[in-house]
């Protein structure tokens, strides 16, 4: 039966598994590759539920957290306009 399952004791010349060092380094890295996209997420979820209980409050406060992030965007888009990149 040995020929088909192998035999019951383990091989000698196998490998230690990884120590603490390694996964703690696997895992830092995981969390630096995925940390931008978590924070835009959750802040996006978060002035989501925001605006929402600006509305709850008063449609204007509603109105001003959405002007808000439209002054943004209009800002950056016209500093951007004033410095343009540098191509080489």
């Amino acid at each position: 039966m040995g020929f088909y399952y192998g035999s019951s004791q383990p091989p000698q010349d196998e490998e230690k598994g990884g120590g603490v060092r390694e996964v703690v380094a696997i895992t830092i890295a995981v969390f630096r590759v995925l940390a931008l996209p978590l924070g835009i997420l959750l802040g996006g979820m978060f002035y989501l539920f925001f605006v929402f209980w600006m509305f709850t409050i008063q449609a204007l406060l509603g109105f001003a957290a959405i002007g808000l992030v439209v002054v943004v965007v209009v800002g950056r888009g016209i500093w951007e306009l004033k410095h343009p990149p540098e191509i080489r």
